[in-house]
Protein backbone atom coordinates (compact mmCIF):
# COMPACT_ATOMS: atom_id res chain seq x y z
CA UNK A 1 0.00 0.00 0.00
CA UNK A 2 1.39 3.44 -0.91
CA UNK A 3 2.07 6.05 1.73
CA UNK A 4 -0.72 8.21 0.27
CA UNK A 5 -3.39 5.48 0.39
CA UNK A 6 -6.30 6.21 2.68
CA UNK A 7 -7.88 3.81 5.16
CA UNK A 8 -9.42 0.71 3.64
CA UNK A 9 -13.20 0.48 3.34
CA UNK A 10 -14.81 -1.66 6.04
CA UNK A 11 -16.61 -3.50 3.24
CA UNK A 12 -13.37 -4.61 1.59
CA UNK A 13 -11.67 -7.76 2.94
CA UNK A 14 -8.03 -7.24 3.82
CA UNK A 15 -5.03 -9.35 2.92
CA UNK A 16 -4.37 -10.01 6.61
CA UNK A 17 -4.28 -13.72 7.48
CA UNK A 18 -5.08 -14.60 11.08
CA UNK A 19 -2.59 -16.82 12.86
CA UNK A 20 -5.16 -19.42 13.82
CA UNK A 21 -6.31 -22.05 11.38
CA UNK A 22 -9.49 -21.01 9.62
CA UNK A 23 -12.55 -23.15 10.38
CA UNK A 24 -14.02 -25.38 7.71
CA UNK A 25 -17.10 -24.40 5.70
CA UNK A 26 -20.46 -25.03 7.37
CA UNK A 27 -22.47 -27.43 5.23
CA UNK A 28 -26.06 -28.65 5.55
CA UNK A 29 -26.69 -27.28 9.04
CA UNK A 30 -29.65 -25.62 10.73
CA UNK A 31 -28.20 -22.59 12.52
CA UNK A 32 -29.51 -20.84 15.63
CA UNK A 33 -29.96 -17.09 16.13
CA UNK A 34 -27.05 -17.09 18.57
CA UNK A 35 -24.78 -18.75 16.00
CA UNK A 36 -25.68 -16.15 13.36
CA UNK A 37 -24.73 -13.27 15.68
CA UNK A 38 -21.40 -14.95 16.50
CA UNK A 39 -20.64 -15.61 12.84
CA UNK A 40 -21.39 -11.98 12.03
CA UNK A 41 -18.79 -10.90 14.58
CA UNK A 42 -16.22 -13.20 12.98
CA UNK A 43 -17.06 -11.92 9.51
CA UNK A 44 -16.70 -8.30 10.65
CA UNK A 45 -13.29 -9.08 12.11
CA UNK A 46 -12.31 -10.58 8.76
CA UNK A 47 -13.53 -7.49 6.89
CA UNK A 48 -11.48 -5.22 9.14
CA UNK A 49 -8.39 -7.42 8.96
CA UNK A 50 -8.49 -8.07 12.70
CA UNK A 51 -6.87 -11.33 13.96
CA UNK A 52 -9.12 -14.33 14.58
CA UNK A 53 -11.65 -13.20 12.01
CA UNK A 54 -13.25 -15.55 9.47
CA UNK A 55 -14.87 -15.04 6.12
CA UNK A 56 -18.10 -16.94 6.67
CA UNK A 57 -18.58 -19.85 4.25
CA UNK A 58 -21.82 -21.85 4.24
CA UNK A 59 -23.49 -24.20 1.80
CA UNK A 60 -27.01 -25.63 1.85
CA UNK A 61 -27.70 -24.31 5.37
CA UNK A 62 -31.14 -23.61 6.84
CA UNK A 63 -31.33 -19.99 7.99
CA UNK A 64 -35.08 -19.65 7.56
CA UNK A 65 -36.99 -17.38 9.92
CA UNK A 66 -33.84 -15.95 11.54
CA UNK A 67 -33.24 -12.28 12.39
CA UNK A 68 -30.47 -10.66 10.32
CA UNK A 69 -31.55 -7.06 10.94
CA UNK A 70 -28.61 -4.70 10.65
CA UNK A 71 -26.03 -7.51 10.39
CA UNK A 72 -23.09 -7.23 8.00
CA UNK A 73 -22.19 -10.33 6.01
CA UNK A 74 -20.47 -8.54 3.13
CA UNK A 75 -18.12 -10.74 1.06
CA UNK A 76 -19.27 -13.89 2.88
CA UNK A 77 -20.48 -17.08 1.13
CA UNK A 78 -24.02 -18.48 1.52
CA UNK A 79 -24.22 -20.94 -1.38
CA UNK A 80 -27.69 -22.51 -1.80
CA UNK A 81 -28.70 -21.41 1.71
CA UNK A 82 -32.31 -20.81 2.70
CA UNK A 83 -33.30 -17.41 4.13
CA UNK A 84 -36.99 -18.22 3.70
CA UNK A 85 -39.22 -15.92 5.81
CA UNK A 86 -36.13 -14.42 7.49
CA UNK A 87 -35.92 -10.74 8.48
CA UNK A 88 -32.99 -9.09 6.69
CA UNK A 89 -34.05 -5.48 7.17
CA UNK A 90 -31.04 -3.11 6.85
CA UNK A 91 -28.64 -6.07 6.55
CA UNK A 92 -25.56 -5.81 4.31
CA UNK A 93 -24.53 -8.48 1.82
CA UNK A 94 -22.29 -6.32 -0.38
CA UNK A 95 -20.31 -8.48 -2.80
CA UNK A 96 -21.56 -11.61 -1.03
CA UNK A 97 -21.77 -14.99 -2.78
CA UNK A 98 -25.47 -15.93 -2.54
CA UNK A 99 -25.52 -18.33 -5.47
CA UNK A 100 -28.91 -20.11 -5.64
CA UNK A 101 -30.01 -18.72 -2.25
CA UNK A 102 -33.67 -18.80 -1.28
CA UNK A 103 -35.26 -15.57 0.03
CA UNK A 104 -38.90 -16.59 -0.49
CA UNK A 105 -41.19 -14.63 1.81
CA UNK A 106 -38.28 -12.74 3.41
CA UNK A 107 -38.31 -9.13 4.60
CA UNK A 108 -35.58 -7.45 2.53
CA UNK A 109 -36.43 -3.85 3.35
CA UNK A 110 -33.35 -1.71 2.69
CA UNK A 111 -31.15 -4.83 2.43
CA UNK A 112 -27.94 -4.06 0.53
CA UNK A 113 -27.02 -6.71 -2.07
CA UNK A 114 -24.83 -4.40 -4.20
CA UNK A 115 -22.46 -6.36 -6.47
CA UNK A 116 -23.60 -9.66 -4.92
CA UNK A 117 -23.58 -12.98 -6.78
CA UNK A 118 -27.30 -13.86 -6.76
CA UNK A 119 -27.37 -16.21 -9.73
CA UNK A 120 -30.36 -18.50 -9.45
CA UNK A 121 -31.57 -16.76 -6.27
CA UNK A 122 -35.30 -16.75 -5.52
CA UNK A 123 -37.30 -13.89 -4.01
CA UNK A 124 -40.85 -15.19 -4.40
CA UNK A 125 -43.39 -13.32 -2.23
CA UNK A 126 -40.53 -11.30 -0.70
CA UNK A 127 -40.70 -7.67 0.41
CA UNK A 128 -37.94 -5.64 -1.30
CA UNK A 129 -38.80 -2.06 -0.39
CA UNK A 130 -35.78 0.21 -0.99
CA UNK A 131 -33.51 -2.84 -1.32
CA UNK A 132 -30.23 -2.19 -3.14
CA UNK A 133 -29.12 -4.67 -5.79
CA UNK A 134 -27.09 -2.40 -8.05
CA UNK A 135 -24.70 -4.40 -10.18
CA UNK A 136 -25.83 -7.73 -8.75
CA UNK A 137 -25.59 -10.85 -10.93
CA UNK A 138 -29.04 -12.46 -11.12
CA UNK A 139 -28.59 -14.68 -14.14
CA UNK A 140 -29.42 -18.38 -14.36
CA UNK A 141 -27.72 -20.58 -11.77
CA UNK A 142 -28.16 -24.09 -10.44
CA UNK A 143 -26.53 -26.05 -7.61
CA UNK A 144 -25.90 -29.78 -7.64
CA UNK A 145 -26.48 -31.10 -4.13
CA UNK A 146 -24.48 -33.81 -2.36
CA UNK A 147 -27.18 -36.36 -3.27
CA UNK A 148 -26.65 -35.60 -6.96
CA UNK A 149 -29.97 -33.75 -7.34
CA UNK A 150 -30.14 -30.19 -8.64
CA UNK A 151 -32.38 -27.37 -7.48
CA UNK A 152 -35.78 -27.14 -9.19
CA UNK A 153 -35.43 -23.45 -10.01
CA UNK A 154 -32.64 -22.14 -12.21
CA UNK A 155 -33.60 -18.61 -13.22
CA UNK A 156 -33.71 -15.90 -10.57
CA UNK A 157 -37.31 -15.42 -9.52
CA UNK A 158 -39.25 -12.45 -8.12
CA UNK A 159 -42.66 -14.06 -8.51
CA UNK A 160 -45.36 -12.18 -6.56
CA UNK A 161 -42.67 -10.12 -4.83
CA UNK A 162 -43.25 -6.50 -3.81
CA UNK A 163 -40.56 -4.17 -5.15
CA UNK A 164 -40.98 -0.54 -4.09
CA UNK A 165 -38.10 1.83 -4.72
CA UNK A 166 -35.88 -1.19 -5.31
CA UNK A 167 -32.58 -0.40 -7.02
CA UNK A 168 -31.74 -2.91 -9.75
CA UNK A 169 -29.67 -0.64 -12.00
CA UNK A 170 -27.05 -2.41 -14.14
CA UNK A 171 -28.20 -5.82 -12.84
CA UNK A 172 -27.76 -8.97 -14.88
CA UNK A 173 -31.35 -10.25 -15.03
CA UNK A 174 -31.21 -12.35 -18.20
CA UNK A 175 -34.20 -14.73 -18.04
CA UNK A 176 -35.40 -13.50 -14.62
CA UNK A 177 -39.00 -14.23 -13.65
CA UNK A 178 -41.15 -11.31 -12.39
CA UNK A 179 -44.51 -13.04 -12.84
CA UNK A 180 -47.19 -11.46 -10.64
CA UNK A 181 -44.71 -9.03 -9.04
CA UNK A 182 -45.61 -5.46 -8.08
CA UNK A 183 -42.90 -3.00 -9.19
CA UNK A 184 -43.36 0.60 -8.07
CA UNK A 185 -40.65 3.22 -8.55
CA UNK A 186 -38.09 0.50 -9.32
CA UNK A 187 -34.81 1.49 -10.98
CA UNK A 188 -33.89 -0.97 -13.76
CA UNK A 189 -31.75 1.51 -15.66
CA UNK A 190 -29.15 -0.24 -17.79
CA UNK A 191 -30.22 -3.69 -16.58
CA UNK A 192 -29.92 -6.77 -18.78
CA UNK A 193 -33.52 -8.00 -19.00
CA UNK A 194 -33.22 -10.15 -22.09
CA UNK A 195 -35.85 -12.88 -22.00
CA UNK A 196 -37.24 -11.74 -18.65
CA UNK A 197 -40.84 -12.70 -17.87
CA UNK A 198 -43.28 -10.04 -16.61
CA UNK A 199 -46.52 -12.01 -17.00
CA UNK A 200 -49.12 -10.64 -14.59
CA UNK A 201 -46.67 -8.10 -13.16
CA UNK A 202 -47.71 -4.51 -12.49
CA UNK A 203 -45.12 -1.83 -13.31
CA UNK A 204 -45.71 1.72 -12.10
CA UNK A 205 -43.12 4.46 -12.51
CA UNK A 206 -40.39 1.93 -13.38
CA UNK A 207 -37.14 3.32 -14.86
CA UNK A 208 -36.15 1.25 -17.90
CA UNK A 209 -33.89 3.67 -19.75
CA UNK A 210 -30.85 1.93 -21.18
CA UNK A 211 -32.17 -1.50 -20.21
CA UNK A 212 -31.79 -4.37 -22.68
CA UNK A 213 -35.37 -5.56 -23.22
CA UNK A 214 -34.75 -7.92 -26.13
CA UNK A 215 -37.30 -10.77 -25.99
CA UNK A 216 -38.54 -9.60 -22.58
CA UNK A 217 -42.16 -10.74 -22.28
CA UNK A 218 -44.60 -7.93 -21.38
CA UNK A 219 -47.62 -9.49 -23.12
CA UNK A 220 -49.57 -9.85 -19.87
CA UNK A 221 -47.91 -7.06 -17.90
CA UNK A 222 -49.81 -4.05 -16.57
CA UNK A 223 -47.74 -0.91 -17.24
CA UNK A 224 -48.45 2.77 -16.76
CA UNK A 225 -47.59 5.21 -19.52
CA UNK A 226 -44.47 6.49 -17.74
CA UNK A 227 -43.00 2.98 -17.64
CA UNK A 228 -43.88 2.20 -21.25
CA UNK A 229 -42.21 5.41 -22.42
CA UNK A 230 -39.15 4.94 -20.20
CA UNK A 231 -37.50 2.12 -22.12
CA UNK A 232 -36.86 0.89 -25.64
CA UNK A 233 -39.68 -1.62 -26.11
CA UNK A 234 -39.02 -2.22 -29.80
CA UNK A 235 -37.47 -5.67 -29.25
CA UNK A 236 -39.70 -6.65 -26.32
CA UNK A 237 -42.78 -8.84 -26.72
CA UNK A 238 -45.82 -6.70 -25.93
CA UNK A 239 -49.59 -7.02 -25.86
CA UNK A 240 -51.62 -6.10 -28.93
CA UNK A 241 -52.72 -2.47 -29.01
CA UNK A 242 -56.38 -1.85 -28.19
CA UNK A 243 -58.54 -0.93 -31.20
CA UNK A 244 -59.51 2.69 -31.69
CA UNK A 245 -63.12 3.91 -31.16
CA UNK A 246 -64.25 3.26 -34.72
CA UNK A 247 -62.71 -0.19 -34.88
CA UNK A 248 -64.14 -1.04 -31.44
CA UNK A 249 -67.66 0.01 -32.51
CA UNK A 250 -67.35 -2.15 -35.65
CA UNK A 251 -66.25 -5.16 -33.56
CA UNK A 252 -69.29 -4.77 -31.28
CA UNK A 253 -71.59 -4.50 -34.30
CA UNK A 254 -70.18 -7.59 -36.00
CA UNK A 255 -70.27 -9.56 -32.74
CA UNK A 256 -73.99 -8.88 -32.26
CA UNK A 257 -74.64 -10.09 -35.81
CA UNK A 258 -72.55 -13.20 -35.09
CA UNK A 259 -74.70 -13.96 -32.03
CA UNK A 260 -78.04 -13.22 -33.70
CA UNK A 261 -77.30 -15.38 -36.76
CA UNK A 262 -75.96 -18.30 -34.68
CA UNK A 263 -72.44 -17.68 -36.00
CA UNK A 264 -73.46 -17.74 -39.68
CA UNK A 265 -72.71 -14.07 -40.30
CA UNK A 266 -70.68 -11.34 -38.65
CA UNK A 267 -67.51 -11.96 -36.66
CA UNK A 268 -66.82 -13.08 -33.14
CA UNK A 269 -65.16 -10.32 -31.09
CA UNK A 270 -61.55 -11.33 -30.51
CA UNK A 271 -59.67 -9.27 -27.91
CA UNK A 272 -57.09 -11.98 -27.23
CA UNK A 273 -53.71 -10.71 -25.99
CA UNK A 274 -54.80 -7.05 -26.24
CA UNK A 275 -54.06 -4.38 -23.65
CA UNK A 276 -57.55 -3.22 -22.71
CA UNK A 277 -56.69 -1.66 -19.36
CA UNK A 278 -59.24 0.89 -18.15
CA UNK A 279 -61.57 0.31 -21.14
CA UNK A 280 -65.27 0.76 -20.39
CA UNK A 281 -67.22 -2.36 -21.44
CA UNK A 282 -70.12 -1.68 -19.06
CA UNK A 283 -73.50 -3.00 -20.30
CA UNK A 284 -71.87 -4.39 -23.45
CA UNK A 285 -73.15 -7.64 -25.00
CA UNK A 286 -70.00 -9.75 -25.34
CA UNK A 287 -71.29 -13.28 -24.82
CA UNK A 288 -68.74 -15.84 -26.13
CA UNK A 289 -66.20 -13.08 -26.87
CA UNK A 290 -62.50 -13.94 -26.74
CA UNK A 291 -60.37 -12.26 -24.06
CA UNK A 292 -57.73 -14.97 -23.80
CA UNK A 293 -54.47 -13.60 -22.39
CA UNK A 294 -55.79 -10.03 -22.50
CA UNK A 295 -54.75 -7.29 -20.06
CA UNK A 296 -57.93 -6.05 -18.41
CA UNK A 297 -56.58 -4.12 -15.43
CA UNK A 298 -59.11 -1.62 -14.03
CA UNK A 299 -61.46 -2.50 -16.91
CA UNK A 300 -65.17 -1.86 -16.34
CA UNK A 301 -67.50 -4.80 -17.11
CA UNK A 302 -70.37 -3.65 -14.88
CA UNK A 303 -73.69 -5.15 -16.07
CA UNK A 304 -71.91 -6.61 -19.14
CA UNK A 305 -73.17 -9.86 -20.68
CA UNK A 306 -70.10 -12.11 -20.74
CA UNK A 307 -71.75 -15.52 -20.76
CA UNK A 308 -69.45 -18.21 -22.23
CA UNK A 309 -66.70 -15.62 -22.81
CA UNK A 310 -63.11 -16.90 -22.87
CA UNK A 311 -60.94 -15.19 -20.22
CA UNK A 312 -58.27 -17.88 -19.95
CA UNK A 313 -54.97 -16.45 -18.65
CA UNK A 314 -56.37 -12.90 -18.75
CA UNK A 315 -55.23 -10.25 -16.27
CA UNK A 316 -58.34 -8.90 -14.52
CA UNK A 317 -56.51 -6.93 -11.84
CA UNK A 318 -59.02 -4.62 -10.09
CA UNK A 319 -61.55 -5.25 -12.89
CA UNK A 320 -65.14 -4.25 -12.13
CA UNK A 321 -67.39 -7.28 -12.70
CA UNK A 322 -70.30 -5.98 -10.64
CA UNK A 323 -73.60 -7.49 -11.88
CA UNK A 324 -71.81 -9.01 -14.89
CA UNK A 325 -73.20 -12.21 -16.42
CA UNK A 326 -70.31 -14.71 -16.31
CA UNK A 327 -72.34 -17.91 -16.57
CA UNK A 328 -70.41 -20.46 -18.59
CA UNK A 329 -67.38 -18.17 -18.88
CA UNK A 330 -63.91 -19.71 -18.87
CA UNK A 331 -61.75 -18.03 -16.21
CA UNK A 332 -59.08 -20.71 -15.93
CA UNK A 333 -55.68 -19.19 -15.26
CA UNK A 334 -57.14 -15.68 -15.04
CA UNK A 335 -55.67 -13.22 -12.52
CA UNK A 336 -58.62 -11.82 -10.53
CA UNK A 337 -56.66 -10.03 -7.80
CA UNK A 338 -58.74 -7.23 -6.26
CA UNK A 339 -61.46 -7.71 -8.88
CA UNK A 340 -64.96 -6.64 -7.78
CA UNK A 341 -67.48 -9.44 -8.38
CA UNK A 342 -70.46 -8.14 -6.42
CA UNK A 343 -73.68 -9.80 -7.65
CA UNK A 344 -71.87 -11.29 -10.66
CA UNK A 345 -73.77 -14.23 -12.13
CA UNK A 346 -71.76 -17.45 -12.05
CA UNK A 347 -72.50 -21.09 -12.69
CA UNK A 348 -74.37 -22.97 -15.39
CA UNK A 349 -76.19 -21.37 -18.30
CA UNK A 350 -79.87 -22.22 -18.54
CA UNK A 351 -80.52 -25.15 -20.86
CA UNK A 352 -76.82 -25.68 -21.59
CA UNK A 353 -74.44 -27.88 -19.65
CA UNK A 354 -71.78 -25.17 -19.57
CA UNK A 355 -70.79 -23.69 -16.22
CA UNK A 356 -68.34 -20.99 -15.19
CA UNK A 357 -64.85 -22.46 -15.04
CA UNK A 358 -62.18 -21.06 -12.74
Amino acid sequence: MSANAGPASPETPQAHKPANKEPQAIIGRRLSQEAIVKLCELNNRYLKGVPHGWCVVMKDCDLSGLDFRGLNFSHAHFIACSFENANLEDARFIGTNLFSANFDGANLTRTDFSQADLRGACFENAELQDAQLQGADLRRGVVIRADGMQSNRENSSFRNAKLRGTKLAECKLHGADFEGAALTGVNLQGADLRGANFAGAELTGVELSGANLSDADFRRAVMDEATTNAGDMMRATKARTAPGPERMAKMFEQHIVWIQTSQRSGHRADFSHMDLSRVDFSRSVLASALFKGAILADTNFEHAILAAADFRDAILLRANLTNADLRGADLRGADLREATKTNAKMGEMAGIKLATRT
